[in-house]
C-alpha cells in the first residue's frame, strides 16, 4: 500500500455546539476542509471581509494567509475538520481536484448528510491503525474533494431561487439525451433571458446547455459501441447526429478514439 504513503492526516475530528473562534490562524504546511453542517459560521483570510454562511458549506485552508473564522457573536456551529499533507496534494493542486481561494470561500453544499457520512467513514478509517485504512482514508478525502469542486459558486440569490430547476434540467437531460431539447423553452419556464439562463446554467453544471448535452449524447454512444453490435452510422443518427464524418470526428476528440478503436478497445466481444 506505499502508493498512498505520499499523504499523511495532520488532525480531524468536530467541533459541536462551538461558539470558539480562531484568530490570525497559519496553516503552516498543511491543508484542510472545514465543513459546517449545523449553526452559523464567518470566515475570512487576511485582512478581507469577513464571510458568513448558515447552511452547510464548506471551506478550505491552506498555507499562506492567516485564517479568521468561527462563530458570530451570540450564535453556535457544528463543524467537522480534516487537515492532510504531503506530495500527493501538489498532485491535488496542479490538477485542479482542490482550489485553494482567499475570497468567496465558502461553497454550499447540495447533499451535506452524505458529505457528512463520508467524513465520518473517513474518521473511522483515521482511528485504525494500518495500510489499509490509511489507504481507504485517501480514498475517501478525495471522494470528498470532487464532491466540493462539483459544487456551484452562486450567488445568494441565485442559488435560492434557481438552484433546484437547474439541477432538476441537468438530470432530466442525462436521463434522456435523445429528445429534442429547447434550451430557450426551458429558459422562459424560469422567467430568464436565454444569455442569463445559459449563464447560469454553466455556473452550475460546469458546461453550457448545448455542451452539457453534447457530452450525455456522446456517453450515450460509448455505451451503444461497448454493449451491442450496432453499426456506427446507426449509433450515429441514434444519437441526433446526421452525419456520421462528424459523428467520428466528434466522437474521437471527446474520448481520444474513433468509434471504431474505442469498440475494438472496450467493446463487446
Amino acid at each position: 500500500m506505499n502508493y498512498f504513503d505520499d499523504l499523511s492526516f495532520v488532525n480531524f475530528g468536530h467541533a459541536k455546539k462551538s461558539d470558539s473562534r480562531a484568530e490570525g490562524r497559519f496553516f503552516e504546511g498543511y491543508y484542510g476542509i472545514q465543513f459546517l453542517y449545523r449553526g452559523s459560521m464567518y470566515a475570512r483570510t487576511g485582512n478581507n471581509p469577513l464571510e458568513y454562511a448558515d447552511e452547510p458549506s464548506v471551506f478550505i485552508t491552506f498555507p499562506g494567509p492567516a485564517f479568521d473564522y468561527g462563530s458570530p457573536e451570540g450564535k453556535l456551529r457544528s463543524h467537522a475538520y480534516v487537515c492532510f499533507r504531503g506530495e500527493r496534494v501538489k498532485r491535488y493542486l496542479s490538477d485542479g481536484l482542490m482550489t485553494p481561494r482567499e475570497t468567496q470561500l465558502f461553497r454550499r453544499l447540495r447533499n451535506p448528510e452524505g458529505f457528512f457520512r463520508q467524513m465520518c467513514n473517513l474518521f473511522q478509517m483515521l482511528r485504525v491503525p494500518g495500510d489499509v485504512p490509511h489507504a481507504r482514508a485517501v480514498l475517501l478525502l478525495e471522494d470528498l474533494l470532487v464532491q466540493i469542486q462539483e459544487q456551484p459558486m452562486l450567488t445568494e440569490k441565485l442559488y435560492n431561487r434557481y438552484m433546484n430547476d437547474l439541477l432538476s434540467l441537468r438530470d432530466r437531460i442525462a436521463m434522456k439525451p435523445l429528445l429534442e431539447w429547447d434550451f430557450r423553452q426551458e429558459a422562459g419556464r424560469m422567467g430568464l433571458s436565454y444569455v442569463h439562463f445559459r449563464r447560469i446554467f454553466k455556473q452550475t453544471v460546469g458546461l453550457a446547455p448545448g455542451a452539457f448535452l453534447l457530452e450525455c449524447r456522446l456517453r450515450h454512444a460509448e455505451e451503444l459501441l461497448v454493449s451491442s453490435h450496432v453499426r456506427i452510422a446507426d449509433a450515429a443518427l441514434e444519437c441526433r447526429f446526421n452525419d456520421v464524418y462528424h459523428f467520428s470526428r466528434i466522437f474521437k476528440k471527446h474520448c481520444g478514439h474513433s468509434p471504431t478503436e474505442f469498440r475494438q478497445l472496450y467493446g463487446t466481444r
